[in-house]
This record gives C-alpha cells, sequence and structure tokens, in this order.
C-alpha cells in the first residue's frame, strides 16, 4: 500500500508539468485498488503532488515576467490591475480550474503568477479545487472500480488528451 501511495504522488507531481501523464486515471486506479480507509489518503496525496508542481509554473511564471521588454511588463501591469478591481473573480478561476479543467489549470497556474496572484491565494484556491476533482474521482474509483478507470482512460483517448490537466 505504501509503495502505491508513493507512487501516487511521484506519478500526480509529474503529471503537473507532463500533460499526458493522467493523475485522474491514478487517482481511480489507486482507488478503485485501496481500501476505503485510504481514500483521504489518496487525494490527499495526489493534490499535494500536483500541487507541487502547480506551485513551480507559478513561481517561475511570478519571476519571468522581470525578463519582459518594457511594453510587456505595461500590458501585464494593466491586466493585473483590471483582474485586481475584480476582487475574488482571480481566485474563483483559479479554484474553478484546478476542480473542472476548464479552462486548463496549467495554463491559469501560469497566469496567476505572471500576474502577481499572492501565493497563499492561489495554493487555498488550487489546492482546494483539486481536493474537490481528486475526492470526486476517487469516490468515483471506489465504487466502480476498474470500469470507473476503463471509462475516463476511452473518453481521454477519444478527446486526444493526458486527461483534463
Amino acid at each position: 500500500m505504501l509503495e502505491t501511495l508513493v507512487g501516487l504522488f511521484i506519478a500526480a507531481a509529474v503529471s503537473g508539468i507532463v500533460p499526458v501523464v493522467s493523475a485522474e486515471l491514478l487517482v481511480l486506479g489507486a482507488a478503485a485498488a485501496l481500501p476505503a480507509v485510504l481514500l483521504p489518503a489518496v487525494v490527499a496525496i495526489s493534490t499535494t503532488g500536483q500541487m507541487l508542481t502547480k506551485t513551480w509554473l507559478f513561481a517561475l511564471a511570478r519571476w519571468a515576467p522581470q525578463r519582459l521588454p518594457e511594453r510587456g511588463r505595461r500590458s501585464l501591469d494593466r491586466a493585473g490591475s483590471a483582474l485586481a478591481r475584480r476582487g475574488g473573480a482571480v481566485s474563483t478561476v483559479v479554484f474553478a480550474s484546478a476542480a473542472v479543467g476548464l479552462p486548463p489549470f496549467y495554463g491559469v497556474s501560469l497566469a496567476s503568477g505572471v500576474l502577481g496572484m499572492r501565493l497563499r491565494t492561489f495554493l487555498v484556491s488550487g489546492s482546494a479545487g483539486r481536493c474537490v476533482r481528486f475526492a470526486f474521482l476517487a469516490w468515483l474509483g471506489h465504487h466502480l472500480g476498474p470500469a470507473a478507470v476503463g471509462m475516463l482512460a476511452d473518453a481521454s483517448t477519444a478527446l486526444g488528451t493526458g486527461a483534463w490537466s
């Protein structure tokens, strides 16, 4: 069991930056294979692995604007000011992206860093969204077993994606 959970953490982290590795399939498979008492661990471990790499992307994007030409920095400042006037809209987009996958959380992580979102806000909104996403998938994997893994794998293949990270 421990090796399954450690493998899930590593694979979830990798899937945060390599879109063809599907954290969703991994969560479904782990939930189908492990006892129900470990479902909260599956959710927590996969959320932590994903947020580790999404936070790395966020930080990289936060660092990058200082390397942009002056015109690019001015555009980013205007976009950041427009978003700041909307209050909690940015954290809502981060939460929705992390939970549903639209817009893709990879891009939202980068945009959040570029636009200067506070790290704490990004971590709370993103972690909550990923937790909701992975909790649903763990529940589905546990209750439907291997059939759930097959259904998501088929849908993922039909869409031509790793799943929807």
